[in-house]
């Protein structure tokens, strides 16, 4: 299952990247910002990555887990939320999901996946 996590968040690069590029109110919103983000795989592994100068990198192995921005949730759980088959709202509630960020660099997690 591992190269299904990263095979997603290497689309999540390329599509976020691509937004940037094609839409002038999303890149004006990050405009300007530089943040770091950990994305834990509770049964995997754990990946970062880093948007800074309008672009976020592509997300690599880490045990680093300090980050602006850290998600944890396992597999299962991160791969229903990339497909949109499970609400974000509901997995948080449920605890299958868990978010440390503030609520600015929530909106920017938001924007991202």
């Amino acid at each position: 299952m591992t190269k299904k996590v990263i095979d997603l968040l290497d689309e999540k690069v390329i599509e976020f990247n691509s937004r940037i590029d094609d839409e002038p109110k999303f890149s004006s919103m990050i405009k300007d910002k530089s943040r770091s983000i950990c994305i834990s795989v509770t049964d995997e592994d754990n990946y970062s990555t880093k948007l800074d100068n309008m672009r976020i990198e592509d997300f690599v192995k880490t045990d680093n887990l300090e980050a602006d921005l850290v998600v944890t949730a396992n597999a299962e759980t991160f791969i229903g939320l990339i497909g949109k088959e499970i609400s974000p709202i509901k997995a948080y509630m449920s605890g299958d999901l868990k978010v440390k960020a503030s609520l600015t660099d929530m909106l920017l997690l938001k924007r991202l996946f």
